[in-house]
Formats: C-alpha cells, sequence, structure tokens
C-alpha cells in the first residue's frame, strides 16, 4: 500500500480508537450506559483488552511504516525522463552490439564506444542503450556533447538539464560543475538510471556527467581512445565488412536498387571502404535519384579527387566530419597527419613518414601515435600506420592546398630508392613501391621513378617473383613515356615481355616483345639492345611451337651478339637456341650450340652452366647416347642442388624422369615429376605445372590407371588452356583421346582426336609439353 493512502487511515483508526477506549474504560470504572445498552455492561473489560491488543498493533503499524523496509521498491522520482532519441537501424554491428550488452549485462557502470568519424558508433550506443532501457526504469538521460565542434558543450550546462529532467527544484540549478555533479550523483545515487553521452570530446567532460552509483550505467562515444576513465569497458569498432556493407547500402538506396545493379553496388562498397556514413550518404543518394543506376554513381566516385565531393547528402557530408576532427588537432598533429595521409600504398612505416614530414622520428611517432587515439590513423603492427582510403583522401587535399604534397611523395621516393634492399624492407614495402610510382607519374616525379624501378628491379630477379616484376615494368612503361626515354621503355618492354613469358602468359608475352624489338630498330642507335630484343622474341616464338620464326630470331640475335664480342648475351641466346633444337628433335643443331655456351663459360658453377649441361644430356638422350644424357642430367642436378637454383632443379627431375620412363621405373619416375611439380607450384611456373600434369598422365596411362590418367590430363589441359598454349593443349587431347578409347569411350575420343589435331596443327613434330623458362638475368 502507498504512503499517501495509508497515512488518512491511520487518522481515521487513530481517532475511533480513542472514542471507544475513553467509553469502555469509564464503564468499567463504575460509568453508567444508557438504558438500552445496560445488558451489555459486562463486556467493558474484555473490550478494554481487546483494544489495548489494537492499540499495540496501531503503534507497530505506525512504527514499521516510519522504518525502511529491506527488498521493498525505492520509490520512484518526481520526475522520470525517457530523453533516448530514435535508433536508426543498425546493420553488420551485431558482434559490437552484442559486447556492449554483455558489457552492462555483466555489471560495467560504464561503457565506451570509441572510433573513427562515420562508423556508426552513435547508432550502435542509441541501439544497445534502447535495449537496456527496460532495465533502467527510473529514467533514460541523453547529451549530445558535440565533442567533435569548436563549441563542444560544458558539462555543467548538461548537469543543469539533467538535474531540471529529474525534477529538481530551480534552487538546486545553481554552483559550480562540482557541486552539480555531486547534487546529480545524490539524486541518482539509489536509482536506475541510464546515461547515454554521445560525441564526447575527451574524458574531463565525461567524468562529471557519470550517475557514480551501483544501480545506473551509463554508455559514452567518442572519436577519441578515452583511456584516462578507470573502469570503463571500451569497445572500438571499424569499417564494416564487405557484405554488411553491402546490406547497409542497399537498406539506404531502398527496395530494388542494389539487386538490379549489383557490380555497380560492390564498386559503391568499395569506394565508401565500408564506412557507414559514407555508405548512408551514398544509398541516400541513389534513393533521391531514381534514374541513376548503382554503375553510374561508381563512375563518378571512381575519381578520387571528386569522391568527397560526391559524398554529401543534406547537412551530411563525409568531408565535413573528417575535417571537424582535423581541426579539433595541434598544429604539429595537422602538419604530419598532412604530410603522412598522402602515403601511397598500403601502410607507412614509421621510418618513411619521418621522411615524408621531414622530421625526427621520435616527435613523428609522439604525433601518430595521438593520431591513432583520435581513429584518424591505424597502427595495424608497431611503427607501422595505415588510414581509411577516405581519411587519406580528406588528407591528401589539405596537403594539395599547397606544393606540400608533391614535395612529401619526392621525400618518399628518395627515401625508398635510398634503402631498396632485399629480406624485411622488400617485404614491407613491395606494394608501397608500385603505388609511389604510379602517383609519381601523376605529380610529374617520373625521374626519382625511374630510380626507384632500377633500385627495386634487381631485388625481383628471383624464379618466384615474376609476378611482381611483371607489375613493377608494367609501371615502369609510363615512367619511360613520361620522361620521353626511349631506351628504358625498349628495356621495359623487354622485362614486361619476359614476365609474361614466366608467368605462362605466352599470348602477352609475344606482342610485348614484338614492341620492343620494333622500337629499338627504329631507334637503330643501340645494336646490342635491337639484339636484345631479337632474343625475346625468339623465346616468345619458341614458347608458342613456332620453330621457323623462333630459329630466325634467335639466330640473328646471335649473329649480332658475337659481332659485339658481348659474351654473357651471347651464351643465353645459345641456351635458348639449344632448347628450341632439342624441343624439335634436331640434336644435331642443339650439341654444337650448347657445347659452345659450355666453353665460353667460366670454370665456376653458375645457373648457365647448369643449364647448358642440361641440355647437352637432353641432346645425348635424343642421340640414343642415353648413358651419357644421364651423367649430365645428374651433373646439372648437382649444379641446381649446389646453387639453390629452384627452376633449374625442377627441369632435371623432369629430365631425370623421363629417363626413368625409359627403362620401366615408373615408380621413380612419379616420384621425380611429383617432386618437380611441387617446386613449380611454389614458383608459379604455368609451363612447369602443365609439363608436371601432363607427365603424371603419361605414367598412369602406362600403368593402365585410365581414369588417374584422365584426372592428370584434364589438369594439364586447364593450365594450359589458361596459358593459351594451343601446341601443347592439341598434344594433350591427342594422348586423352587414346587412353578414353581404350576404355571403350568412342565418342569422347573421337571429338578430342578432332580437336586435338585442329590445335597441333602443322607444328613440327618435338618433344611434347616440356619447355625450359628461365629467370632472366639483369641486362
Amino acid at each position: 500500500m502507498m504512503r499517501h493512502r495509508v497515512v488518512p487511515l491511520l487518522v481515521v483508526t487513530s481517532g475511533l480508537f480513542s472514542v471507544l477506549l475513553a467509553v469502555a474504560v469509564n464503564v468499567a470504572t463504575g460509568g453508567v450506559l444508557p438504558g438500552a445498552l445496560r445488558p451489555y455492561t459486562w463486556m467493558a473489560w474484555p473490550l478494554v483488552g481487546l483494544l489495548a491488543v489494537v492499540g499495540v498493533a496501531l503503534g507497530w503499524w505506525q512504527q514499521r511504516l516510519a522504518e525502511p523496509q529491506p527488498g521493498r521498491a525505492l520509490a520512484a522520482l518526481p520526475h522520470t525522463p525517457a530523453e533516448l532519441p530514435a535508433a536508426p537501424a543498425l546493420v553488420g554491428r551485431g558482434e559490437e552490439l552484442a559486447a556492449v550488452r554483455a558489457a552492462v549485462e555483466g555489471g560495467s557502470q560504464l561503457v565506451v564506444i570509441a572510433a573513427a568519424p562515420g562508423t556508426g558508433k552513435s547508432a550502435l550506443a542509441l541501439r544497445a542503450a534502447h535495449d537496456a532501457r527496460d532495465s533502467y526504469p527510473d529514467g533514460q538521460l541523453f547529451a549530445a556533447l558535440r565533442g567533435a565542434s569548436a563549441d563542444p558543450v560544458p558539462p555543467e550546462a548538461v548537469l543543469v538539464r539533467f538535474l531540471r529532467a529529474l525534477g529538481r527544484p530551480d534552487d538546486e540549478l545553481r554552483g559550480e560543475v562540482v557541486e552539480l555533479a555531486a547534487r546529480f550523483r545524490s539524486v541518482v545515487a539509489d536509482r536506475r538510471v541510464l546515461v547515454l553521452l554521445d560525441d564526447a570530446r575527451d574524458a574531463a567532460q565525461v567524468r562529471y556527467l557519470l550517475p557514480g552509483g551501483a544501480h545506473s550505467v551509463a554508455i559514452v562515444t567518442s572519436r577519441r581512445l578515452l583511456s584516462d576513465l578507470l573502469g570503463a569497458s571500451v569497445l572500438t569498432i571499424g569499417a564494416l565488412t564487405p557484405a554488411a556493407a553491402l546490406e547497409l547500402l542497399a537498406t539506404a538506396a531502398g527496395p530494388g536498387r542494389v539487386s538490379a545493379d549489383p557490380e555497380g553496388a560492390r564498386r559503391l562498397v568499395e569506394a565508401c571502404g565500408g564506412l557507414p556514413l559514407a555508405l548512408r550518404i551514398v544509398g541516400g543518394r541513389l534513393r533521391m535519384r531514381a534514374q541513376w543506376s548503382a554503375s553510374a554513381l561508381a563512375d563518378r566516385l571512381a575519381d578520387e579527387g571528386r569522391r568527397l565531393d560526391e559524398m554529401r547528402l543534406a547537412d551530411r557530408a563525409v568531408r565535413s566530419t573528417l575535417r571537424a576532427v582535423y581541426d579539433e588537432l595541434g598544429p604539429g598533429e595537422r602538419l604530419v597527419f598532412r604530410r603522412v595521409g598522402g602515403y601511397p600504398g598500403t601502410s607507412v612505416g614509421l621510418a618513411a613518414a619521418a621522411a615524408r614530414c621531414a622530421l625526427d622520428e621520435h616527435v613523428v611517432a609522439e604525433a601518430l601515435e595521438r593520431l591513432v587515439d583520435a581513429f584518424l590513423v591505424e597502427s595495424p603492427a608497431p611503427d607501422r600506420y595505415r588510414m581509411h582510403d577516405l581519411v587519406r583522401l580528406c588528407a591528401r587535399e589539405l596537403a594539395d592546398d599547397g606544393e606540400e604534397g608533391v614535395d612529401c611523395l619526392h621525400r618518399h621516393l628518395r627515401w625508398l630508392t635510398a634503402r631498396a634492399r632485399s629480406g624485411q624492407w622488400l617485404a614491407a614495402e613491395r606494394e608501397n613501391v608500385l603505388a609511389a610510382v604510379h602517383a609519381a607519374v601523376g605529380a610529374g616525379l617520373a625521374a626519382p621513378a625511374r630510380a626507384l624501378i632500377e633500385a627495386v628491379h634487381p631485388l625481383v630477379t628471383g624464379e618466384a617473383e615474376h609476378s611482381y616484376r611483371l607489375r613493377l615494368w608494367l609501371s615502369a612503361v609510363p615512367v619511360a613515356q613520361a620522361l620521353g626515354d626511349e631506351p628504358f621503355r625498349i628495356r621495359a618492354l623487354r622485362w614486361v615481355s619476359h614476365s609474361y613469358g614466366m608467368a605462362g602468359l605466352v599470348r602477352l608475352e609475344l606482342p610485348a616483345a614484338q614492341q620492343a624489338l620494333e622500337a629499338a630498330e627504329l631507334l637503330g642507335s643501340d645494336v646490342r639492345e635491337i639484339a636484345l630484343a631479337l632474343w625475346r622474341v625468339g623465346d616468345a616464338w619458341r614458347a608458342q611451337d613456332r620453330f621457323a620464326e623462333a630459329q630466325a630470331a634467335l639466330l640473328r640475335a646471335l649473329e649480332l651478339l658475337i659481332g659485339l664480342g658481348a659474351v654473357a648475351d651471347e651464351i643465353e641466346v645459345r641456351l635458348s637456341l639449344g632448347t628450341l633444337y632439342n624441343t624439335f628433335l634436331r640434336p644435331e643443331l642443339s650439341v654444337p650450340v650448347l657445347s659452345r655456351a659450355v666453353e665460353l663459360l667460366p670454370e665456376r658453377e653458375s645457373p648457365e652452366r647448369g643449364w647448358a649441361l642440361l641440355g647437352l644430356g637432353l641432346a645425348s638422350e635424343l642421340g640414343g647416347q642415353t648413358d651419357r644424357g644421364r651423367e649430365l642430367v645428374a651433373e646439372a642436378m648437382g649444379v641446381a642442388e649446389r646453387i639453390g637454383d629452384e627452376m633449374l632443379r625442377g627441369y632435371c627431375l623432369q629430365e631425370r624422369g623421363w629417363l626413368y620412363v625409359r627403362h620401366g621405373a615408373y615408380d621413380h619416375a612419379e616420384r621425380d615429376f611429383r617432386a618437380m611439380l611441387a617446386i613449380f607450384e611454389r614458383l608459379r611456373s604455368g609451363h612447369g605445372i602443365g609439363s608436371a600434369h601432363a607427365a603424371l598422365g603419361d605414367i598412369a596411362d602406362m600403368r593402365g590407371q585410365h581414369p588417374a590418367a584422365l584426372r592428370e590430363y584434364g589438369t594439364a589441359m586447364a593450365e594450359y588452356e589458361r596459358l593459351g598454349l594451343r601446341v601443347r593443349l592439341g598434344q594433350v587431347l591427342l594422348h586423352r583421346s587414346a587412353v578414353l578409347r581404350a576404355l571403350g569411350r568412342e565418342q569422347e575420343a573421337d571429338a578430342d582426336l578432332v580437336r586435338g589435331e585442329q590445335l597441333s596443327g602443322d607444328a613440327p613434330v618435338h618433344r611434347g609439353p616440356a619447355v625450359q623458362r628461365r629467370p632472366g638475368r639483369e641486362a
């Protein structure tokens, strides 16, 4: 029963009790009742006893009401505020929402959600607060602290409003912030109140606004890491996953907009970098412009120079959100943000960042750590930093107001060039090198970009580096064009051709080589450059099984190099020519070419000596000198193992495997072919992978294991199809046709036979799917 109902009842009961007690005592002590009641005089003393008991009970009841009782619910506040704004749709934050709930339900009295601007931390906090409101029936208070603005809300103003919302009189709304904070804590001390503080500037702004009682909770959002709030459960959030970002875009854009153009929507998500604010803005623009497709808007966002211009809708804009945080920074932090922010690549190391800033590493490190706390910079590893793509665009805009951005890039290029080395440096900077070269062309810094390419190239000539080397020299072509440096462009095209060949992309290998040759002949001033381009063209023709064209180009290159006395280059061309002759079963031509190469080679062991011995071993075998062939292959294998040349070792395993096949030692042959396959898979050599599978198919066929043969042939065919090796694909089809016929699958066998003959065409008979591809040397 409520107190305001009990008190009047006690007053009435007490009055009646006093009258009855007075009458009973009077009669019991000799008083006389009216005539009609005299027969009941005997009841006076029992009534006195009853009334005494009732009096004791009333007194006990009054005492109980006067004392607080354990377990009895607290009285409600005079006012129960419910100030939470409506929570927006929350997409893709299930794990983060669960983490906030777990912290609140686990007894945490303070939860801080810290994140970069535009990541949706306010939406997350509002959703969590709405989910928890039933557990805080004495009120929910909300304050937008405007921490990212130039005029954040002072804590005393928030406290005055909170106290008023809780029903406190005006005379309690005056005083210093310390007084107001103490009064606020007193009012809610024994209550269950939820406080949501959005966009806090720092811990000092928040500290006075915390309820402090054991029954209440505060949820705080901030664009800074508020690490000095003791006892806080801190949650940081980042960008959305691609799937969640797509879902948010679909929600913002309206029904059917994303499903109507999924590729365009994917591009929009990529341009937004998973930033919820950007996704809501872009989705809202699609909703407002029904005639636009997602691809049309994605095309507009593709231009980084105007991307932030496009990310604006009504009063919401990504640029202004980011610049508001930038405006909070101190002068030193602003300078570091601008100069580091335009870094090219995936991330930037501390030393490179210091070079970009032209400042001491210690100074830059301190500024970067403060920027990390402000969520403008991420630190994926010690002394390594990166920015969200949209934050980087903002930093680049701020730097490009003058020549600051170009100067920073120039210093970065010089730093990369001076420190280029293999090992850990290359692992950390390889992608940044490519990005820096690309950025340099656009910034008019082609000369330092060329210096960087030449510094990095010797680091990536290894067997497994052809993919990266291809990208490096593809980036060199526009650098050469920007410089008007035709010899450098020819060199770049040769390396592009060579890298295509090493990657097995023979359809692209030949055009690049032909461009290099055409440019070298047009320039005409460097005979060696013409010879090297001819060598490249000959190798490209050889990869396509074009014997006549390959022989003509290689012989012409050999003639020019002999005339120049370029011995090292002559040896390389002889190795290519000897491989061509062996492939097309012409040992009588390959032996003199390769023997001369061995004579020209120095005595020390080298990859060239290993390849020459391997070629001579194969020529001996083709010429019927099997024992001599076995000795030379073993000698080449020894060279490969001693100098650690994996490519050479892979092809030695291939030739030794075929020697085993010739003697019927299929187990040994299969072992070598599988070891060969492992090497070429590790080196990502398409030629070698296809050759190994084709050889394993032949072994299975010879053993009568026809299903296994079909599987191996199928894998080899897929590899050759990918590489565009028509003749080699045709040869495997012919082998598979024989296996299918042995299985009685005549119709499939006939189809493979027809297609195999079409693909093989009039190519000369040659040794099969094996071809030697070697990393090129510096030229």
